[in-house]
C-alpha cells in the first residue's frame, strides 16, 4: 500500500509536466474534493457521527475568504490581507460555527443528529439569495484574477496537491493519536466509553471542530483555485457526493476515502459527463451517483478499499 502511494504520488507530481492544461486543473480541484471527504471521514467514520451538513463548514470558509477578498461587498473598508491570511480565517470561522453547532447538536444521536445537520446547508442557501447584494444569490461572484491561488496553472495544481498531502498526514496524525483512539472508542459504543471515563460529548465536539477547520480550510482554498464562489459550495449534490466518496472507499479508514475521492470526482466531472453526451440521455449526470450510491450501500457497505484488502491479506 505504501508503495503504491508512492508510485500514485510521484505520477502526480510529473503529470502537469504531459497531461493537457484541461486534466490539470481537473485534478487540482479533485485534490481539494479529496480533503472534503477525508474532513468528513474524520467526523464520520471515526467518531462515528453521521454530520449530514458538512457542506455548510465548506461554503462558510469559501465565503469568509471571497468577503475578506472583497470587503466593499460588506460596505466596509479594511486593509488588503494575504490570501493565505483569508483562507485560515476562512476555516477558522468554520470552526467557530462548527463549535456553536456542534454544542447543541453533539447532544443527539443517531438519525435526530443527521436530521439537524441536513437541514443546515438548505438554511445558508437560502441566506445566500436574501442577502444577495453581499453574497451574490444564486450566481455567487468572481473574487477576480488577483486572487487566484496562483499566477499559472501548473503552480495552482501543485499549491493543490501540497495542501492536500499536508491535510491528509494532519488527519492521520489525528487519528492515530490518543484523540483517535477516543474517537474510535466512541464510535464502538458511547455509553461503555463514558462508563470507563471518556468524556462522550467534549470528544465528539472536539472532532466536529477538527472536521469543521479541515473543511473550511478547503473550501477557502477551492475559490482562489476556480476564483468564483457559489451556493454549490453548500449544496446537496456535493453533500452526497462527499459521501458517496467516503462509502465506496470505506468509512473509518482514510486512505479508502481518499481513493474513493478521486474515483467520484473525476467520474463526476468527467465519465459521467461524457456518458451523457455521448447517449445523448436527457437526464443529469448526477443520476449516475445516486444509482452507485445505492448499488454500494447494498452490494459492499463496508466500502470497496476494505473488500480489496481482504481479498489480498
Amino acid at each position: 500500500m505504501k508503495w503504491l502511494a508512492l508510485v500514485s504520488l510521484a505520477v502526480l507530481t510529473i503529470l502537469p509536466f504531459f497531461a493537457p492544461q484541461s486534466v490539470v486543473y481537473l485534478l487540482g480541484l479533485t485534490f481539494i474534493f479529496v480533503v472534503y471527504v477525508v474532513s468528513w471521514d474524520l467526523i464520520a467514520g471515526y467518531a462515528g457521527q453521521i454530520n449530514l451538513g458538512h457542506t455548510v463548514f465548506i461554503g462558510i470558509g469559501a465565503y469568509t475568504t471571497a468577503l475578506l477578498q472583497n470587503p466593499e461587498r460588506l460596505g466596509i473598508t479594511i486593509p488588503h490581507l494575504p490570501i493565505w491570511v483569508t483562507i485560515i480565517l476562512g476555516g477558522l470561522m468554520a470552526v467557530a460555527f462548527g463549535f456553536a453547532i456542534g454544542a447543541i447538536c453533539l447532544r443527539l444521536k443517531g438519525y435526530y443528529l443527521a436530521l439537524v445537520t441536513a437541514i443546515l446547508p438548505l438554511i445558508c442557501i437560502q441566506l445566500l439569495n436574501v442577502y444577495s447584494d453581499v453574497f451574490g444569490g444564486y450566481e455567487g461572484f468572481s473574487i477576480g484574477f488577483e486572487s487566484s491561488l496562483a499566477s499559472s496553472l501548473i503552480a495552482e495544481y501543485y499549491i493543490s496537491l501540497i495542501f492536500m498531502l499536508i491535510c491528509i498526514v494532519a488527519i492521520v496524525y489525528v487519528v492515530k493519536s490518543p484523540l483517535g483512539i477516543k474517537l474510535k472508542a466512541i464510535r464502538e459504543d458511547e455509553e461503555l466509553a463514558e462508563a470507563v471515563g471518556v468524556d462522550v460529548v467534549k470528544y465528539k465536539l472536539i472532532a466536529f471542530c477538527l472536521s469543521a477547520f479541515f473543511a473550511g480550510l478547503a473550501g477557502a482554498v477551492m475559490v482562489h483555485y476556480r476564483i468564483t464562489v457559489g451556493p454549490d459550495l453548500f449544496d446537496i449534490p456535493l453533500m452526497l457526493m462527499i459521501i458517496l466518496a467516503a462509502v465506496i472507499g470505506g468509512l473509518g479508514t482514510i486512505y479508502g476515502p481518499i481513493v474513493g475521492a478521486f474515483l467520484i470526482y473525476l467520474a463526476k466531472n468527467y465519465i459521467f459527463v461524457w456518458i451523457v453526451q455521448k447517449l445523448s440521455l436527457n437526464v443529469s449526470d448526477e443520476i449516475f451517483l445516486y444509482i452507485l450510491l445505492i448499488i454500494i450501500i447494498l452490494k459492499s457497505p463496508e466500502g470497496m478499499f476494505e473488500k480489496v484488502r481482504r481479498m489480498f491479506s
